[in-house]
């Protein structure tokens, strides 16, 4: 049972100033359980981020977080970082020994010793801080040392390269006073494989064999017993389970364990030790019932999906929507966007005065563009670029489209209803089938048939469906009682 007296721990991988996905769910999660319960919580990140204190501080002024919820990261923990109150070094762009040729442009700068380029340093834009400084060698076109300043102009890491690649060899990491306090010696097969690390902690030296026994020691430190851990990431799954402090573990599922067929390595470790969680939180009853066939026990999981703030009050009546479509999420592999550019290349032909508004940002933006510009479909598909107005975005749409491979419950599903905006969606696990009604929401149709998907655009074009609503199993007077029995357990 959760009391109020004791801290509450959020342990993910990463917080970003700009979100969506797991860390907003994450995010809202903490703040309406802080919020309804008076709990004390505290989110652990474990990536490097040498200025976290920008994603704090935003946070804070967002209304993302309350005074009863604080920050810590594990590599701030070691070193002992503290961003407040901080003076900030100066570094000079002229060096002694030293030619300079700038870039004003991009604020680089290449050094050159005896007519050889041999240095490069690259400062920031705005600020005009040292961020980068990389050691060459004579002749060479990789960088063999670099040395990395955070924002109060302090060096806070070195890394030092295999020759001739961009893989790492070793990583130096320094507190504010120039110490060293961490290093990781990598294996330099590929950019990022740690095979042992080394920590100066309390006057010792301890010796981690991977990433994982590292953020296990982490916790080791940073928890403390008698409240509840959520562990938001599956990289942080076996590191929790093996955590020594005497904490309620739950592990929060945000995304499919099973995408093609078998068990995704991300969730094996969880799976194969599930008797060591305390619960096991899924999105969906169609994940529950999978993960019950593989044998966790039933005692161990719970449904509660993502929800939506009843004090919003939303018009859906009122809704006057354009010719158009939209998506949002991430532009990346998983969610398929160029289905929706094929699919809407065949709309147009027989619908040309209706397009469709493409909302996010991710690694595939410059292919999308590439197959838009093949297609010739560029005033029917518009890459829009991020919003923070996704009421607007839905409620001038006459539907939403998703096409993704797989997700964990599809939050922009219960965000479209939320605003009265059918969806057609490719019917994957998991989400679709939980959310949506053939014909009264939206559609549900067979993954990746991007034919199918065309032909149902045309019919929501011709036949639109009006006063969508958002079942009020989604809203956070349900779910926010679901949390309650489960943290009095």
């Amino acid at each position: 049972m959760v009391t109020e007296n004791k801290m509450n721990y959020v342990v993910t991988s990463i917080l970003r100033l700009e979100f969506g996905g797991r860390t907003k769910a994450l995010i809202q999660r903490t703040k309406n359980l802080s919020e309804h319960f008076g709990l004390d919580f505290t989110l652990v990140t474990t990536n490097y981020n040498a200025n976290y204190y920008k994603v704090y501080n935003h946070y804070y002024e967002k209304g993302y977080a309350t005074d009863k919820i604080g920050f810590k990261n594990v590599y701030d923990y070691f070193s002992g970082r503290e961003y407040k109150n901080k003076k900030s070094e100066e570094h000079s762009i002229e060096l002694p020994g030293y030619t300079v040729r700038p870039n004003e442009k991009n604020r680089t700068y290449k050094y050159y010793k005896d007519g050889q380029y041999v240095r490069m340093r690259t400062y920031d834009q705005e600020t005009g801080k040292l961020r980068f400084d990389d050691i060459l060698a004579a002749g060479a076109t990789h960088r063999k040392i670099r040395y990395e300043y955070n924002d109060f102009g302090v060096c806070h890491r070195k890394i030092i390269y295999k020759p001739n690649t961009a893989n790492k060899l070793e990583e130096v990491f320094y507190d504010d006073q120039g110490k060293i306090y961490l290093s990781f010696s990598h294996t330099g097969e590929d950019e990022n494989s740690i095979w042992k690390g080394h920590l100066l902690h309390n006057s010792n030296i301890i010796i981690f064999k991977n990433e994982k026994d590292f953020f296990r020691y982490a916790f080791d430190h940073i928890l403390q017993p008698g409240g509840v851990t959520f562990c938001d990431a599956r990289i942080l799954d076996q590191s929790l389970l093996n955590c020594s402090i005497s904490t309620e573990k739950y592990f929060v599922l945000h995304n499919s364990h099973n995408v093609t067929g078998t068990i995704a390595k991300t969730y094996q470790y969880l799976i194969d030790h599930a008797d060591k969680a305390d619960k096991i939180i899924v999105l969906t009853q169609e994940q529950l019932n999978d993960l019950l066939d593989l044998g966790i026990d039933p005692a161990k999981m719970t449904v509660i999906p993502h929800s939506m703030d009843d004090a919003e009050t939303v018009d859906t009546t009122s809704r006057k929507p354009d010719k158009k479509f939209v998506f949002i999420g991430r532009i990346v592999p998983q969610k398929q966007v160029h289905h929706i550019v094929h699919a809407f290349s065949k709309v147009v032909k027989k619908h040309p005065d209706h397009w469709i508004e493409i909302y996010g940002d991710g690694k595939e933006r410059n292919d999308v563009l590439q197959l838009i510009d093949e297609l010739q479909v560029g005033e029917h598909v518009k890459m829009m670029g991020r919003t923070d107005n996704i009421q607007g975005v839905f409620q001038n749409a006459i539907a939403s489209v998703i096409s993704s491979h797989y997700e964990g419950f599809g939050l922009v599903i219960m965000e479209s209803l939320h605003y009265g905006c059918p969806v057609i969606s490719y019917d994957f696990k998991y989400g679709p089938k939980d959310l949506l009604t053939d014909g009264e929401n939206g559609f549900i149709i067979e993954k990746d048939n991007i034919d199918l998907l065309a032909e149902t655009i045309i019919k929501m074009i011709e036949n639109p469906i009006s006063d969508v609503k958002l079942s009020n199993d989604y809203y956070l007077s349900s779910t926010i009682e679901k949390w309650g029995h489960l943290l009095e357990q």
